[in-house]
């Protein structure tokens, strides 16, 4: 077979491809694209403000993502938490109450649309309804992806978990229906032949953070660049006072409850009361811009990384559950989300540290200190 070699020719301007450069997101509101019908529909509103006081006094001012159906528990830091289950069909209704923003579902993968990554579609103005399936059951957040940076430092995240179904099994009897409560019981995909689910008895969030009392003196668009979408690369356009590249946490954070570097008081939001012979769920979320390390007085299984369990098909073959012995660290960093199971033998009260290492230097800044009451 004789290869005709065809003769080139210049393209004509119609034939050059266009590049859309994301810089200057544009803004939308409505409905879902391409809609189904949801077997689940949740709501946040952005932005919200709110106070997180220290021991002294002082209050540092954050933004939070409301749950306006929730008049009472509906404005906390961390934003709320979403409970869904493996299979829902989510609508998500979102408002932004000032100016423009989205909600990345950080780990859940839409479609590009409802991913709420606005430089690659849209930032709301108004009223959205983002679409999505949770299909994967784990422990996944959700935040704010405008001026990420500063948006996610300022509070505007939370955590998502996606609930396993409940087995047909005789222990599922006492465990009600999933979305659980929170607290427990439930169940939580595991390795655990054949069903591959776990039963908990008593579910514990720990969401580490740290907070550079700087960046909350920061307005919204703080040290954004300049739209220009005819220039969008122009670098007169690109600020140059900026230091969001510069973290100096001040303040550190464990579930909500907030420190001062020189307060090494425990922090007792974050303590676990448990009884022998009871399953503990441990659902780690790191929302720092540090590195941590994270040490238990009481030996942990840790059956899951960043919403996916280890062991449990399809992916089974590539890991398997981490046997992790009292005292032994594990190390997590920005936007991690892991899942451990403890099982107390004996009675007592057992240590934990959540240790703060600048993500450059490796200069421990910070030790947070909780305790496991075990009865």
């Amino acid at each position: 077979m004789t290869l005709r070699n065809i003769p080139l020719r210049p393209a004509s301007r119609d034939e050059f491809p266009v590049f859309n450069k994301h810089v200057c997101p544009p803004t939308f509101n409505g409905g879902p694209i391409d809609p189904v019908t949801p077997t689940r529909i949740i709501a946040r509103n952005l932005l919200v403000n709110l106070d997180l006081e220290l021991r002294d006094g002082t209050k540092i001012p954050m933004w939070i993502l409301e749950d306006p159906e929730d008049p009472v528990g509906g404005q906390v830091f961390p934003s709320k938490t979403i409970r869904t289950v493996e299979g829902d069909i989510v609508h998500a209704r979102v408002g932004s109450k000032t100016n423009t923003h989205t909600i990345h579902w950080h780990g859940i993968e839409p479609t590009p649309m409802n991913d709420g990554v606005g430089k690659h579609s849209f930032e709301i103005s108004g009223n959205f309804v983002y679409q999505f399936a949770t299909n994967q059951a784990g422990t996944f957040i959700y935040h704010c992806h405008k001026n990420t940076g500063l948006h996610f430092e300022m509070g505007l995240y939370g955590a998502f978990i996606v609930d396993a179904k409940k087995p047909d099994t005789p222990e599922a009897r006492d465990v009600p229906d999933p979305p659980y409560p929170p607290g427990g019981p439930g169940f939580v995909r595991a390795f655990n032949p054949p069903t591959n689910v776990a039963k908990y008895d008593v579910e514990v969030l720990w969401v580490l953070d740290d907070i550079d009392t700087r960046w909350h003196r920061l307005g919204h668009d703080a040290f954004m660049q300049k739209c220009d979408p005819e220039n969008p690369i122009a670098a007169e356009n690109f600020t140059q006072d900026g230091f969001l590249n510069d973290f100096r946490p001040d303040v550190f954070v464990l579930s909500g409850e907030a420190k001062r570097a020189d307060d090494n008081t425990p922090f007792e939001k974050a303590a676990i009361h448990a009884k022998v012979g009871q399953t503990v769920l441990i659902r780690f979320i790191d929302a720092t811009y540090t590195v941590n390390e994270i040490r238990m007085g009481l030996p942990r299984q840790l059956i899951a990384e960043d919403g996916y369990p280890f062991g449990v098909p399809p992916r089974g073959r590539y890991s398997f559950p981490i046997d992790v012995s009292a005292g032994q660290p594990i190390r997590f960093t920005a936007a991690m989300r892991g899942d451990a199971l403890i099982r107390p033998t004996e009675p007592g009260r057992f240590p934990v540290t959540f240790d703060y290492f600048h993500w450059i230097t490796g200069k421990k800044l910070y030790t947070a200190t909780t305790f496991i009451t075990v009865t």
